[in-house]
């Protein structure tokens, strides 16, 4: 009975032993996606919006493929928490390690470390990559599981047989399995086995054609590779292929020794050690090369922007200077919501074409989703409701598009509509709450003016109707501005974008709105704009009982006495402005 106790420890103890490298490979990987590179899951769970309802089902699964895609936004809904996201990523990380040290032992009778653990890293790193969508990884895990059930338990015909429900299924990422699988029967015997090769493809391709003539009327070739797709891999792009063909040669590869020099053999005991080692290495050096520090600023940037928190996006930004564009684009609707944008631009680097101000239309790329804020600040709510529409169509409902929608629509009137995709939101993992709100809001239309998000909007929305210029978005607000003077926020994105484009006249000519629209002061960068235009000879007596601050009046001159002081020589005093006055209009005026 004792014998039996020691050869249970001893057998549990070479477990443990096996495990730990595989362990310690896991812990950076779950580090890395729930902590440190957060912004990956961020971005990926606002890609889509997974719904719990038969009509989500019906309208995602509708071709071979599409199931893989709909249990890929399943997992990615629940990204919405960062150690949710780690700890689902890592999973299916281990998950490949086993699989594939499992293939390993079935193939060979040997146990496998160095194979599986450089699997593991390639998995990594292609989920390191923040556009590199779930179902992709999800599709390689398959395969592998697929594989090691064939070769482990079945024999004979059934792979062949159920190879087109796995088509069915997964899609093109079936090809791998099924190339896997002829590698193995072509190892295993290819006089006996031959038959099995030509038939497992060939019958898939038969039902693809039928599907495809008869049935769901896809494209033959859309059929035989979807969701394999170039969109949603990511970069470097070589990578993603470089991992495909190693598990459809995984088969060939497992037969593979290399023979140690008899040198290193002495160092045999401390194997299991360098295994560790090597694990914690190949995890901490993806780590540290998939991580972006541009990627992660701006992430946060925008998580700050989606949870209404302006003036600490307006801090981050400050602690955490960027050159993106769209960067600054959410920052300049922090500022204005929060009524500083003419009193801040200048300290953010602007884009001289006023694309910092507001989107041109694109669609495709990230704008899309993302100019409708411009409008749903201006007022502008209808404009702002048909960028997020569109966007829905054309990539599919993202959490963002729908929570706009059901703003746009209760805003506007449309309760019917409004209580329709509050429902929608009341069906998902991370929404709940928000959709409780609005249904609460639905339920009693008298609350809506007090709300203080919704109530605001309505107020400044523009009631009058025009056509919108998509790809100059400026002729919208001038045309919005004319409509309905009486908007603050239309009036600080209209002069902001004059002093951009160095419209003195426009800027002078506008002055008398101030006192209209209930300015007790003048924004500091329209003083700036407006001290350059009298120097030009423009007239401020639009600015009413409106004045020019002392010390905005003192700063001008030690400006140009700075400026003097170089010989008036641009190129020269640059670095002596920039120190002192590179958050004014003044240094924009001269520079950008």
């Amino acid at each position: 009975m004792k014998k039996n106790n020691q050869t249970s420890d001893i057998t549990a103890k070479d477990r443990i032993a096996a495990s730990l490298p595989f362990l310690v490979f896991l812990v950076p990987v779950f580090v890395f996606f729930a902590f440190a590179a957060d912004y990956i899951g961020f971005y990926q769970e606002k890609q889509s919006l997974f719904i719990f309802s038969a009509d989500y089902f019906r309208d995602t699964v509708n071709r071979p493929g599409s199931l893989l895609v709909y249990i890929g936004r399943f997992i990615t809904t629940f990204f919405h928490s960062p150690v949710l996201s780690g700890l689902l990523i890592a999973l299916m990380t281990g998950l490949v390690i086993f699989l594939v040290s499992g293939i390993i032992g079935q193939l060979t009778g040997r146990k496998g470390f160095l194979v599986p653990l450089l699997f593991g890293t390639v998995f990594f790193a292609l989920q390191g990559n923040y556009q590199y969508l779930v179902h992709n990884n999800l599709g390689i895990l398959l395969q592998l599981a697929c594989f090691y059930l064939a070769v482990k338990y079945s024999k004979g015909w059934l792979p062949v047989m159920l190879f087109p429900f796995c088509y069915l299924i997964m899609g093109g990422f079936a090809w791998m399995f099924a190339m896997m699988y002829s590698i193995h029967l072509a190892l295993k015997s290819l006089k006996r086995e031959w038959l099995k090769i030509i038939l497992m493809p060939g019958i898939t391709l038969l039902i693809i054609w039928c599907l495809g003539e008869f049935f769901l009327f896809h494209n033959f070739r859309d059929m035989l590779v979807y969701p394999l797709a170039r969109e949603g891999t990511g970069s470097p792009l070589i990578l993603f292929p470089a991992m495909a063909v190693a598990v459809i040669l995984l088969p060939a590869m497992a037969g593979i020794r290399i023979k140690i020099p008899l040198g290193i053999k002495r160092f045999e005991q401390y194997k299991s050690i360098f295994i560790v080692v090597l694990a914690f290495l190949l995890a901490g050096t993806t780590a540290v090369s998939r991580y972006s520090k541009v990627y992660a600023e701006y992430f946060t940037a925008e998580k700050l922007f989606y949870q209404k928190e302006y003036r600490k996006l307006n801090d981050y930004i400050d602690k955490h200077p960027s050159n993106n564009r769209l960067t600054i684009y959410l920052n300049n609707i922090a500022l204005c919501e929060t009524g500083r944008l003419n009193d801040k631009m200048f300290h953010y680097r602007q884009s001289p074409d006023g694309q910092s101000l507001f989107l041109k239309w694109e669609m495709y790329g990230e704008v899309l989703r993302r100019g409708a804020y411009f409008y749903y600040t201006t007022g502008m709510i209808n404009e702002a409701e048909r960028w997020a529409f569109e966007n829905m169509v054309m990539k599919g409902i993202t959490p963002q598009d729908l929570l706009m929608l059901v703003k746009c629509e209760i805003i506007n009137g449309n309760y019917r509509m409004a209580a329709k995709y509050a429902a929608m939101l009341s069906k998902t993992f991370s929404y709940r709450e928000e959709a409780k709100e609005y249904l609460g809001l639905l339920a009693d239309t008298a609350l809506i003016d007090s709300h203080p998000e919704l109530g605001a909007k309505r107020g400044e929305k523009i009631e009058h109707d025009f056509f919108s210029i998509t790809d100059n978005p400026h002729i919208n607000v001038e045309l919005a501005f004319s409509a309905d003077s009486s908007n603050r926020k239309l009036y600080e994105y209209r002069v902001a974008y004059q002093m951009l484009t160095e419209n003195y006249e426009g800027i002078v000519v506008g002055l008398p709105h101030l006192e209209r629209l209930g300015y007790t002061r003048v924004p500091v960068h329209i003083q700036e704009a407006a001290l350059v235009s009298r120097m030009s000879g423009l007239s401020l007596s639009g600015l009413g009982s409106l004045k020019i601050e002392p010390q905005t009046e003192t700063r001008f001159n030690q400006f140009l006495q700075t400026f003097n002081s170089f010989g008036n020589n641009l190129k020269t005093a640059q670095a002596a402005l920039r120190q002192r006055f590179g958050e004014t209009f003044w240094y924009y005026g001269f520079y950008h």
